[in-house]
């Protein structure tokens, strides 16, 4: 654990938004790295999350957390950066990033927003709950990162086939009306978020569908935060 009371001028603490604004990348994303335990963070309040500068320095360098079983320079499932693209991503080598294109990563996104989606489709609400939000979530923000990564290319014909959300929900247990345990004005937000995904898809809009999957990937995020009673320091990983 770090003290997350010192701050220095050489390794200040950062916010998410700051971070997001300096490396030009979605809040979604910076939030499900912390949740992935790509990047380190501290809680020093209820809804806060702050990064020292040299965590998110070690992060760009590619390097792996230090651990009592992990040998300097030693790379674990857990540096891997799955959510950014393959070229946006210091932790892929240049030549696995060779053979992954724009359109290609968006296609793996894409099955691994599915995935998510139907591991909640019919789940009783049992304790597994907040682990399979949070699997939408970084699902979410991965899409959403696969999208803004096309520039001027298009999305794939399958893209072009979507027609919408069916029954306008993402699954049976985060239907409205359900019962959806956690503050009721998050989910309202998150429903909000949810129809205009519906809406993008519909009007076949990248920006539009990016934006929506950002924010519901964050108020899924802050939904599991308040579920779990995160209330102090936490590297912000969920086994």
């Amino acid at each position: 654990m770090v003290d997350h009371e010192a701050d220095t001028p050489d390794d200040p603490w950062l916010t998410l938004a700051e971070i997001a604004e300096e490396l030009r990348m979605s809040p979604a994303t910076i939030r499900s790295w912390i949740s992935k335990g790509t990047l380190r963070a501290v809680r020093p309040g209820k809804r806060k999350l702050l990064v020292r500068r040299s965590e998110l320095d070690r992060m760009l360098r590619g390097e792996d957390m230090d651990g009592p079983d992990v040998e300097p320079g030693a790379e674990t499932w857990r540096a891997m950066d799955t959510i950014n693209p393959p070229g946006r991503s210091p932790h892929w080598p240049a030549e696995a990033v060779e053979h992954v294109t724009r359109a290609g990563w968006l296609g793996v996104a894409e099955a691994e927003w599915l995935d998510a989606l139907s591991a909640s489709a019919m789940a009783p609400p049992d304790a597994g709950f907040v682990v399979r939000i949070l699997q939408i979530a970084s699902a979410a923000a991965r899409k959403a990162a696969a999208l803004a990564n096309l520039g001027d290319e298009q999305p794939g014909p399958w893209w072009q086939r979507q027609s919408g959300l069916p029954r306008g929900v993402l699954s049976y247990e985060l239907r409205p009306g359900g019962s959806r345990p956690g503050p009721a004005v998050l989910w309202a937000r998150f429903d909000t978020a949810v129809e205009q995904l519906g809406v993008a898809m519909q009007e076949h809009s990248a920006p539009g569908e990016r934006r929506a999957l950002e924010q519901l990937s964050l108020v899924l995020h802050e939904i599991a935060d308040a579920l779990l009673g995160q209330t102090q320091d936490t590297w912000g990983h969920v086994e």
